[in-house]
């Protein structure tokens, strides 16, 4: 039994890798040696829940409402966790003050439920033009809400600049994101990871990338309770369209020849892990099949 269990968790654990991997462009990863990147660390294992509780927002975001809306990307197990058939999700309270956000995480059955309540800070915005929303929690787990309408660029050098030179000192770092609007203007969003050093060790964080549309004070407010029916919540509509032209040239959408041997090496790096994959789902069903 105990090495059925040493297997089972070694497969989560090089599922979630490989997909992580996959879904993070060579652009964060082309300065990390396969050493370092097989020796970064996470401040949580999969199977710890937590909820995203500080809140940073640009003045003229309706930061409750919209915190609220997307209620689904709130609590995280590695990444966004939603399971409300398993008593996990993220439910609200009530308070007198309208910009006070009471946030009651559920962790699953039998688990306490413990209220905190947080204001949204108001940050300037990156460029003057984009207003967002950004969450984090001290398990390097970020959640960065777009309203599509105010910026085109990348979204990672928003969530760069924020963890460079606008939160509190004790949360600052280098961190390396990058996802192009158009890549998270889309139903679900997207995610990617940055290393970072801290001390002698390599840590990885997680952020996930919203992009919707009337988020605003003085944008029309519409239900939408995130609906992905609606796809104004993801990229428009009738009356705003995706429009994916960068609002400046980005140096890193032309490929030079360090960004395809990048590429290539993911690929390869992918299927590797493809591999290492079916060689543990083997293993568990012999074991399985053994019993």
């Amino acid at each position: 039994m105990k090495n059925k269990k040493l297997f089972i968790s070694a497969f989560l654990v090089m599922l979630i890798a490989l997909i992580t991997f996959s879904s993070t462009s060579v652009y964060a990863e082309e300065d990390w040696t396969y050493e370092e990147r097989m020796n970064t660390k996470t401040k949580v294992d999969f199977g710890t829940y937590t909820s995203i509780d500080q809140f940073y927002t640009t003045p003229n975001m309706d930061a409750v409402r919209v915190i609220k809306q997307y209620y689904k990307d709130l609590l995280w197990n590695t990444g966004p966790w939603y399971e409300p058939d398993e008593d996990i999700y993220m439910a609200f309270g009530e308070y007198s003050d309208p910009d006070v956000l009471v946030l009651q995480p559920h962790y699953g059955y039998k688990q306490n439920v413990y209220s905190r309540m947080t204001r949204p800070k108001q940050i300037e915005s990156y460029d003057g033009k984009a207003e967002y929303i950004i969450g984090m929690n001290q398990y390097d787990q970020i959640l960065i809400i777009l309203d599509g309408s105010t910026f085109k660029g990348n979204l990672g050098d928003i969530v760069n600049d924020f963890f460079l030179n606008v939160v509190e000192e004790r949360y600052r770092v280098q961190h390396e994101f990058y996802c192009p609007y158009e890549s998270c203007a889309k139903e679900g969003g997207c995610m990617t990871i940055s290393r970072y050093r801290s001390g002698d060790d390599i840590y990885m964080a997680t952020c996930c990338y919203e992009v919707g549309f009337n988020l605003t004070k003085e944008s029309t407010q519409t239900p939408v309770d995130n609906n992905l029916e609606d796809p104004a919540i993801y990229g428009g509509n009738d009356e705003v369209q995706i429009d994916d032209t960068p609002t400046q040239p980005e140096s890193s959408d032309t490929f030079d020849g360090w960004q395809i041997v990048g590429i290539v090496a993911s690929s390869i790096a992918s299927i590797v892990g493809i591999y290492l994959i079916y060689l543990l789902g083997k293993k568990i069903y012999e074991i399985m099949k053994g019993n």
